[in-house]
């Protein structure tokens, strides 16, 4: 294999960003005290199947933690999620948070999880090719937001692709899934590299734009691993391997799911800005958001 295009999407994922694979893994595994297994369970099933893919492993038979309400309650406001999160609107958020109680953030991390995950195996396997994906064991756990965060810190450390391209996909999905908070920031690091308000007003339009090839295959993927995970297009794909590494385009997805993790405030209602205007940050050395 010369071109690093065939090796198909969990090698790929494994040889290109290992650290941020395990990470990734450990976000799988993860099965928090607060669900019980009927609840994780419809969740894990109906995001995935809302958007036509294959769902994570379901969790082994055993003793219910909370045997509280109905699983199906929870599928409606889970597969809004999956489809198109800035739908969601107050009854069905307040349905959400009267349903869940102490669990609701937990719960939504599943969400967002058995979303995701998905669609980034979908994207690897059709840019690289068909490989095993295996679900790690599910494990109890009391600290579902530190893992996500782990995962976060990972992604952000990848280093292949530029300031710019990482900060217009970012943008991108904060403009598809409609997070305030995420629409008002600006990376330091792009513009210190050049990009400027112009940059930024581009991703709007960037087919039409004067992005280069590569930053304009990188937000078609993002578009398609937002609308259409299951039904990736030919053309953007080939686009993809053209104009950009195979680091690079594991980089890309890897990045449209740790972004995506907007979709959690946006569903809970907490994606309101915190300034007025623009507010700018960048990365401390550990991978976390430093706001200067």
């Amino acid at each position: 294999m010369s071109d690093g295009w065939t090796v198909g999407g969990a090698t790929a994922l494994q040889h290109h960003a290992a650290t941020a694979a395990a990470a990734l893994n450990g976000l799988v595994g993860s099965w928090p005290e607060s669900i019980d297994e009927d609840a994780m369970t419809a969740l894990r099933t109906v995001t995935a199947e809302g958007i036509g893919l294959p769902p994570l492993r379901r969790p082994p038979t055993g003793p219910r933690r909370l045997p509280v309400r109905p699983a199906t309650e929870l599928m409606p406001f889970a597969e809004q999620f999956a489809v198109d999160v800035s739908v969601i609107d107050e009854q069905m958020r307040s349905e959400w948070f009267e349903l869940l109680g102490d669990a609701l953030l937990d719960a939504t991390i599943v969400v967002w999880v058995s979303d995701f995950v998905p669609r980034v195996r979908a994207a690897l396997t059709a840019l690289f090719g068909d490989d095993p994906w295996f679900d790690v064991p599910l494990a109890r756990t009391r600290h579902a937001r530190v893992v996500m965060d782990e995962f976060s810190r990972e992604v952000a450390l990848l280093d292949a692709l530029d300031p710019v391209t990482t900060e217009l996909v970012r943008l991108r999905g904060a403009r598809q899934h409609t997070c305030r908070l995420c629409m008002s920031r600006r990376s330091l690091d792009a513009m210190r590299a050049g990009a400027d308000a112009r940059t930024f007003e581009s991703i709007d339009r960037y087919r039409q734009s004067d992005l280069d090839a590569a930053q304009q295959a990188a937000l078609a993927l993002t578009d398609a691993m937002v609308w259409t995970p299951a039904h990736l297009r030919p053309r953007d794909l080939d686009a993809v391997r053209e104009h950009l590494t195979p680091a690079q385009a594991v980089e890309v997805v890897l990045d449209v799911m740790r972004n995506s993790a907007n979709k959690i405030a946006v569903a809970l209602g907490a994606d309101e800005p915190e300034v007025d205007g623009v507010q700018l940050f960048e990365l401390d050395p550990s991978g976390d958001l430093r706001f200067p």
